[in-house]
């Protein structure tokens, strides 16, 4: 923490927002004066400032409004609030959410419409020195928000109409920027950065789905950054979601931006995939828990990601995906 006289500056450095630090932050004294909380920053910092501007008015300790039955609930308003991204991934500063760690390790989703940002700033030059590789993986976060938007059970029209456009930009921009030069990159950077915005217009009235749920097991229990996560099954989950007649429809429209020529849905839908199978490949993500340098058995899969199981985000997925095919899916990866 320093102090610039009237301003206070909290500086959050872990990856993911630890419940332990966030209170640390809040309970200075310094703290209590504050009128506007500006977050700059990763995902982990802009959650971390929502937090921080909740409890300024809500009180209790963070950990109270986490897990299944939190003994909290958000009932005021946060602080003023604006969040500034220096990665165009999470989206954080278009939601309600945020993701916190608890002192055991558990990753848990709090979110509540009273923990909207006051203001959004979306700055291209403060992703001038994000190096390739993280560009990739958080951008396959917006991508993965996207799609899980779509093969969702809250999915609708207009979060359809916002999770699509988002995609194709994704799909559009995001290779591009991962080979750009310096020179080349502010303008990318800048679609990026929308295109991680209105992924988060959209999954913040749907919520997540399975590719989320198990990406939390990977990095509680592994360690692997958050967009890695969320890409190590995207392929999977796109399978299981195109049993789904609507999830189809959507997709297929997505994949006409790029392949007008075909006609057929099934072609169509088929096309995407390789689309984004390729893309996967040209960003270097690892697709194997081998890849992963993790040894994997029957035996540990069932009980590293049986806690997916009760995550909410789960349940969201369309179809819904149970216990047997969720294993099926990671054995395979083995």
């Amino acid at each position: 923490l320093k102090n610039y006289g009237s301003i206070s500056i909290f500086n959050t450095v872990r990856p993911n927002p630890q419940t332990k630090d966030i209170m640390q932050m809040v309970e200075d004294e310094r703290f209590s004066f504050c009128d506007v909380i500006l977050g700059i920053g990763g995902g982990s910092v802009l959650d971390s400032a929502k937090a921080m501007a909740m409890l300024a008015t809500n009180t209790g300790n963070l950990e109270s409004y986490l897990g299944p039955q939190p003994s909290l609930t958000v009932t005021k308003a946060s602080l003023p609030l604006v969040l500034m991204p220096t990665t165009a991934g999470t989206g954080s500063e278009m939601t309600k959410v945020g993701v916190y760690t608890d002192d055991t390790g558990r990753k848990y989703t709090l979110g509540s419409p009273l923990m909207h940002a006051h203001t959004a700033i979306l700055v291209a030059s403060f992703l001038d020195t994000l190096p390739p590789s993280l560009c990739a993986s958080t951008g396959l976060d917006a991508l993965d928000h996207a799609l899980e938007s779509i093969w969702n059970k809250n999915s609708n029209a207009i979060t359809a109409s916002c999770a699509r456009s988002a995609a194709i930009k994704i799909l559009e921009v995001l290779p591009k920027l991962y080979d750009a030069s310096k020179i080349e990159r502010r303008a990318l950077q800048k679609a990026m950065l929308e295109a991680a915005g209105e992924a988060g217009i959209a999954f913040n009235l749907t919520g997540t789905a399975s590719g989320h749920a198990i990406s939390f097991v990977l990095s509680e229990s592994y360690h692997i950054p958050h967009g890695l996560s969320c890409a190590f099954t995207l392929l999977e989950v796109f399978d299981w979601a195109v049993q789904d007649q609507e999830n189809r429809k959507q997709l297929s429209l997505i994949s006409k931006h790029f392949h007008p020529e075909l006609l057929l849905e099934d072609e169509l839908v088929e096309a995407l995939r390789s689309d984004i199978a390729s893309l996967l490949k040209h960003l270097n993500i690892p697709r194997t828990f081998k890849e992963l340098s993790i040894e994997m058995d029957k035996g540990v899969i069932e009980q590293e990601f049986s806690r997916a199981l009760n995550d909410p985000k789960l349940h969201n997925q369309k179809p819904p995906l149970d216990a047997k095919s969720l294993y099926a899916m990671l054995e395979a990866k083995r």
